[in-house]
């Protein structure tokens, strides 16, 4: 479901208030019955007996080919179709946005990626980013989970406190802006840390390698990934508006460390665009009728208790939105950086490569 900080003032162009009722409307979905398939008879009949692919914008093994993986199968059985996982790493994840679009625009071709670092590329018009978010075709949200950041177990910093003490932090990431190196940039900025993101790292694997053999000083990954190299790494803190169930000793950013009042408001502003984290996603122009069917099946597969109970086996929570309800979401999350979108560009894409 989507969490919603009501806590905190965000940015005014957010309008918190439809945030809440979005979250509200995907909390009573997760509760009723999954949806039957819409009677969509030319969708029905377009699907079956075809292959259709799920873009992953990373190597094998990492976060969003695990999810994909996860729930492939169940899809293939809804569609009638051959369900595929196709990664297509590269542009700190965004190669595989790029792909979807020039694919035919027939729905055989879906995608499983970082809605927030779809937003923010667009939002900070990042060279290659070509789409425009308000036009693709979201299906669902799969699962939110906060971002952890660690240090290799033989590091010399044991807190946030000693981070903030050194006179130069490296770290390592895909590339500007991949729902990474943005996170880090803001931590570095509101902590007042001497950081250096070292990008050109393929996925969430290598980047944690390169902290766990002291390549760099630190590493920042969604938490569900993090945790299968949990006993080569030492958290530090989590980037997100609350503890997380699996590690429950590790505080979020605002416990770790004072945060100067003047900058917090670039940590609520990325934390709301990390509510829109792992989704599926159609190009534009795809029949509406094929992507209300995908939407259909996916509000099945994302609330089927087998589904669910798989991925709780490895940590692979889902947290259902739909279709309809990211759309929106993706819509007001472009807007939420307000005025303050040029001192955002700066910090994230400037000051710490």
């Amino acid at each position: 479901m989507l969490r919603v900080h009501s806590e905190r003032k965000g940015p005014k162009n957010l309008d918190r208030r439809w945030v809440m009722a979005a979250g509200a409307a995907a909390m009573l979905t997760g509760l009723k019955a999954p949806a039957v398939l819409a009677a969509e008879p030319d969708a029905d009949a377009f699907y079956r007996g075809k292959t259709v692919r799920i873009l992953v914008g990373s190597p094998p093994g990492g976060g969003y080919d695990v999810y994909a993986r996860l729930v492939a199968p169940a899809l293939g059985q809804k569609l009638g179709a051959t369900v595929l996982v196709e990664n297509k790493d590269g542009n700190g994840g965004l190669a595989a946005l790029a792909t979807l679009l020039v694919r035919p625009a027939d729905g055989l071709t879906i995608m499983n990626g970082s809605a927030e670092a779809a937003i923010i590329s667009q939002m900070l018009a990042r060279p290659g980013a070509t789409w425009d978010v308000n036009k693709l075709n979201w299906l669902a949200k799969m699962a939110t989970a906060p971002k952890l950041w660690f240090v290799g177990k033989e590091s010399r910093f044991a807190s946030v406190a000693d981070a903030m003490k050194a006179e130069r932090l490296t770290w390592s990431a895909t590339g500007p802006a991949d729902d990474i190196s943005d996170v880090q940039a803001t931590i570095s900025y509101v902590l007042g840390l001497k950081s250096k993101i070292v990008t050109g790292y393929r996925g969430a694997g290598d980047m944690s390698l390169a902290v766990i053999r002291n390549e760099v000083d630190a590493g920042l990954l969604s938490a569900d990934s993090a945790l299968a190299r949990i006993a080569e790494i030492k958290p530090l803190a989590l980037f997100g508006a609350r503890r997380w169930k699996h590690l429950p000793d590790v505080p979020i950013l605002r416990e770790a460390a004072p945060l100067s009042a003047d900058k917090t408001w670039i940590v609520t502003l990325r934390e709301q665009i990390g509510e829109a984290q792992r989704a599926l996603v159609a190009a534009p122009d795809v029949p509406a009728d094929r992507v209300d069917y995908l939407r259909a099946a996916f509000a099945e597969v994302l609330t089927d208790p087998a589904v669910l109970e798989e991925g709780a086996k490895t940590n692979r929570e889902i947290e259902y939105m739909s279709g309809a309800d990211l759309q929106r979401l993706v819509a007001h999350l472009m807007k939420a950086a307000g005025p303050r979108l040029p001192e955002f560009h700066k910090i994230v894409l400037e000051t710490y490569f």
